[in-house]
């Protein structure tokens, strides 16, 4: 059965790559643009057949499986460094902030090119050592009866008293941060939300809201209140909403059907896939469309948002490989790579809370680069860049290669250490740290990324702790 579903793959991946490749191909024949887009057309196309290759590789030797980090953090790869482009060319939608960027843009693409062939090399090694692992193999010759004995008592009673600790810490951000209980109650219906200066010292405070993805997971698997469990959420998601966290807000929501497919060894239908991309593509837009009004106080509305504006807000997220196109032409031309300097020792200051060192500096080296490689308004706007852009902006191409090698080997190693577990409490874990790749691959800031997923996963060390007391 394994042998036939993987040879199903196999062919199925080799028609679509073929089939989206003969229509790119038709695309860039008769597409009337500027000389360097028509350049950065054909490397995207390149790139895409190069990208398309090491994952039919993987699917040919490994299997492959939707929920691998590997095929998502493909089609994310992807969509911010071949389709994007390729569809802002076609749109001829080429600035960025009033400047046009695209000549740096074959230098960007073909530099994503070798991050993301170190990336593949680093998933499929393993202890450093090259080896075809096979994820669907392992996962059903791993024995089904977890030697582990799961307190489904005590694990519930833990994630509740954790998310209501850590539910109150938000809501007192929000409060101290100048919005009113009834505003953070309702997701930002009515009551008022004005945005205080005071917020910029709380920021410490404001990490403890990653901790409810945890604590909820924990509660959802091992609690038995099914109110509890609705409640909880929504408000969880109140919070993010006012917070403007689109992308932590879809990880919260996936977590549950992601571990539920896990759990139950299923995997989503294509149908279901199709459907579930439609509905983030709305949500996120919604989101992204009325996150200024909730952020300042203002009400929200079913107009604020339709299908083309949701559409657009979402291929806004991906446009900011123009930001990364911007680094590469400005670093090293102008400047001097960060050497470390936003990856290693911001990520340390980050640490400190701003109320106990009130000089801290107030934003990182790379987020000053991108006022000075484009303009003070796309530094206000907080335009952000892809992870490979941070990588860059450190240590050059080599950093890129390297970190994304590392990349690639922690992220098999989530997958051999709790995807392929049958332990429920490890594939709580694995869920979150999957899905996380959704914020890290898309926003290159490792000091925010790095606290998030800490604190994201959070309740489950927590957990783990107590259990190591217990037991001394």
């Amino acid at each position: 059965m394994i042998e036939k579903n993987k040879k199903s793959r196999f062919l199925l991946a080799i028609l679509v790559y073929m089939s989206i490749f003969f229509f790119l191909l038709i695309i860039s024949l008769v597409i009337d643009t500027t000389y360097d887009a028509k350049k950065l057309f054909n490397v995207c196309i390149a790139a895409y057949m190069i990208i398309g290759i090491c994952l039919i590789i993987h699917i040919g030797t490994s299997g492959g499986d939707f929920f691998e980090p590997i095929t998502i953090i493909s089609i994310l790869y992807m969509m911010l460094f071949v389709f994007e482009p390729m569809i802002d060319i076609c749109e001829n939608n080429l600035k960025w902030f009033g400047g046009n960027y695209t000549s740096f843009g074959i230098k960007g693409t073909w530099i994503a090119v070798a991050g993301y062939l170190s990336f593949f090399i680093g998933y499929r090694t393993k202890r450093f050592s090259f080896v075809p692992s096979s994820y669907n193999e392992l996962r059903y010759n791993v024995k089904k009866e977890t030697k582990e004995v799961e307190d489904n008592a005590y694990y519930a009673k833990v994630a509740i008293v954790f998310w209501i600790a850590c539910y109150f810490l938000s809501v007192l951000f929000l409060l101290l941060s100048g919005k009113s209980l009834v505003f953070i109650l309702t997701g930002g219906l009515t009551g008022n939300g004005d945005l205080l200066e005071s917020r910029k010292m709380l920021g410490a405070l404001s990490m403890f809201s990653y901790c409810l993805v945890g604590a909820w997971m924990l509660y959802f698997v091992y609690g038995k209140n099914k109110n509890l469990k609705v409640i909880t959420f929504i408000l969880t998601v109140f919070i993010y909403y006012i917070r403007g966290y689109r992308f932590i807000i879809i990880i919260f929501a996936l977590a549950p059907i992601v571990f539920m497919y896990l759990y139950k060894q299923k995997r989503p239908r294509l149908v279901t896939i199709i459907g579930a991309i439609i509905v983030m593509i709305i949500f996120v837009g919604f989101v992204a469309a009325a996150r200024n009004s909730v952020r300042y106080g203002g009400g929200i509305s079913s107009d604020m948002v339709n299908w083309d504006a949701a559409l657009e807000q979402v291929k806004d997220n991906f446009r900011i490989y123009k930001t990364y196109y911007a680094l590469v032409g400005y670093v090293p031309q102008k400047t001097n790579y960060l050497h470390g300097q936003q990856i290693f020792l911001y990520t340390a200051l980050m640490f400190v809370p701003r109320i106990i060192w009130k000089s801290k500096p107030e934003t990182s080296a790379g987020l000053y680069l991108i006022r000075d490689a484009i303009s003070e308004s796309a530094f206000l706007s907080g335009t952000a860049y892809p992870i490979i852009g941070e990588f860059y902006i450190e240590f050059g191409s080599v950093g890129v290669v390297i970190f994304m090698f590392l990349y690639g080997y922690l992220n098999k190693s989530w997958m051999n250490k709790y995807g392929l577990s049958y332990s429920k409490f490890d594939q709580i874990m694995y869920s979150i740290l999957l899905l996380s790749n959704f914020q890290i691959v898309i926003r290159g800031y490792t000091p925010s990324n790095f606290y998030m997923v800490i604190f994201f996963v959070l309740p489950l060390l927590f957990i783990k702790f107590l259990k190591g007391i217990n037991r001394i």
